[in-house]
């Protein structure tokens, strides 16, 4: 009898909770509407900028970077955002300039070693030869290139040491 009881009540307990129990998708979905509802609008009129409709515990802060009292900017007004910014489009020009080049340079290297493989006379000198001299041109612009672009990172530094900004937004 104790048996039976203990296995009708882990029954009733799992029926529960499996009816109880709620799905991923639902979940997912009250989420989302209770971001949706969080969310402020901002109005700008001629005045100023409001919230309107904020159910949002934290309002949305509606100042710029320059507005902001106290917002760090260098001696040219230039805020850690556009330092910031700066600074990874010129590293990402660099990256991808230094990329070209050491492709280019492996083009010119497999050119040259299909050059020596080749035993058609042809081949060599009316087809790879041209192709070598105009892949090492390509090379020596990608070369130029990537110089200009790691000077662009220099000329940065020293503009925004020059600025007064702190040394962490070339970061």
């Amino acid at each position: 009898m104790k048996r039976s009881n203990l296995l009708l009540f882990l029954m009733v307990v799992l029926f529960a909770a499996d009816c109880l129990a709620q799905s991923v998708a639902d979940i997912a979905r009250q989420e989302r509407e209770r971001q949706k509802s969080a969310k402020s609008r901002v109005v700008a009129t001629s005045y100023g900028t409001s919230n309107i409709a904020s159910t949002a515990t934290k309002p949305v802060p509606t100042a710029t970077a320059t507005e902001k009292p106290g917002a760090a900017t260098a001696n040219n007004g230039k805020d850690e955002k556009y330092w910031r910014a700066a600074f990874q489009t010129a590293r990402d020009n660099a990256k991808r300039a230094a990329a070209r080049v050491e492709l280019l340079d492996l083009k010119i290297k497999q050119l040259n070693t299909d050059m020596l493989q080749y035993s058609s006379f042809y081949n060599r000198e009316y087809r790879l030869g041209p192709e070598i001299a105009a892949a090492q041109k390509e090379l020596e612009d990608a070369r130029k290139e990537s110089e200009v672009a790691q000077k662009k990172i220099t000329d940065l530094e020293e503009e925004l040491r020059k600025s007064g900004g702190p040394a962490g937004w070339a970061r």
